[in-house]
């Protein structure tokens, strides 16, 4: 039997059944939930990813969190696995939101399904942070890791993969001694905002320093823009795949993107972008014109650093979250608290401090503790402190 010559990768970001297509998923109609064209993308790729931005549970047990709490029922694996889809990624934000028995549901879900896994563990121990595969002779190793939201793994507890730079980098140079390419699929960044944050810049350009050969950050639920960094491709925000309970424009298009590989290169031949839509009846439509020339002038634009900063700046500050969960929450002293305590500094121990509620305690929490929030309130208060001055 003759060996192929080229072998296609393709990776596409957040999908989570929701609205109106969870009968269709729970049905396994794959046509009806993406349309022929990219169905048959995915029958034409060799091996595809996708980010599952949710479990697959149907437990009522939540974890408590500031951020929305996101699950399908477990029957709608049936459209994930109609679609061929190779493995997903779990290391992202929703993944443990029903504890432990929401996880335990996912990946049985999921290995049911013969569907591979990566990103996620039962607990800090066993935390699967890559899969190895082999595309003709090519070996290619795909690594998956997150900020850090409410998705820490204990102990004993369900978690991620987390972004922990000493131990990230070096398991990604270790990695690349023995794979051909490399790829990293991040989940981090700012919701709806197109560019890449200083932060997750300069991650990006530490992992390529270090060995990753293709960088993809999901979880921006938008577009966002390329770099070409010392060899290595740069893709900041895929946009969603399917994540219809969104409801900006922004986050009703993605990218589809296709990695061919030749047998006789170990880099990729060729990497395409397909622009993908939902419409109104919550499923995927291939866009027929495929302009992406906004994504070309994004990409153009984040060499001027100064601006980028500015945008994100000016982002954070008109973040509706930002302002009125985290400022909100972090709001103290004045006037009448200086003289509370004061005066009467056992009613203000006792009652004053009380006054914080559980959201508001939550979100402190990982406002100090999440890399992605702590970036976005120090944005915005750089930009109030510019704006006094």
């Amino acid at each position: 039997m003759q060996e192929k010559k080229t072998y296609k990768l393709l990776i596409a970001g957040d999908v989570l059944p929701s609205g109106n297509n969870i009968k269709l998923f729970e049905d396994g109609d794959m046509e009806k939930i993406f349309g022929k064209q990219v169905s048959r993308l995915f029958f034409d790729a060799d091996f595809s990813i996708i980010n599952l931005e949710g479990a697959l549970t149907d437990s009522v047990d939540m974890r408590q969190k500031v951020d929305p709490i996101l699950k399908a029922p477990i029957a709608t694996i049936n459209g994930i696995k109609n679609l061929g889809v190779s493995a997903v990624a779990l290391a992202n934000n929703h993944v443990t939101d029903y504890l432990d028995k929401g996880y335990t549901d996912t990946i049985r879900t999921i290995e049911n399904a013969g569907i591979q896994h990566v990103g996620s563990g039962y607990n800090k121990e066993e935390v699967r942070t890559h899969l190895s595969l082999s595309l003709g002779s090519r070996r290619i190793c795909i690594y998956n890791v997150s900020e850090t939201f409410f998705n820490v793994p204990g102990r004993d507890s369900a978690g991620c993969n987390l972004y922990d730079e000493w131990l990230v980098l070096n398991e990604i140079a270790d990695l690349k001694k023995t794979h051909d390419y490399l790829i990293v699929i991040y989940h981090g960044g700012a919701e709806k905002f197109p560019y890449p944050t200083p932060l997750v810049r300069q991650r990006f350009h530490r992992m390529a320093d270090c060995g990753a050969d293709f960088i993809s950050a999901q979880h921006t639920h938008c577009i966002g823009c390329e770099e070409k960094y010392k060899g290595a491709y740069l893709l900041y925000g895929q946009g969603n795949f399917l994540f219809s309970r969104m409801k900006n424009p922004m986050t009703k298009e993605g990218l589809i993107t296709v990695l061919e590989f030749s047998e006789q290169e170990t880099r990729p031949s060729g990497i395409t972008h397909h622009l993908i839509r939902v419409n109104e009846q919550d499923v995927v439509q291939y866009d027929e014109n495929q302009d992406l020339s906004f994504f070309y002038e994004r990409s153009r634009e984040i060499q001027d650093e100064d601006a980028i900063y500015a945008k994100y700046h000016y982002y954070a500050y008109h973040n509706p979250i930002v302002k009125n969960r985290y400022l909100i929450a972090c709001r103290g002293g004045g006037f009448m608290n200086k003289i509370l305590m004061r005066f009467f500094p056992s009613y203000y121990k006792n009652k004053c401090l009380d006054r914080y509620n559980r959201q508001q305690l939550l979100r402190l929490i990982i406002a100090h503790e999440g890399e992605r929030y702590s970036e976005d309130y120090s944005a915005c208060l750089h930009y109030m402190l510019n704006k006094s001055s």
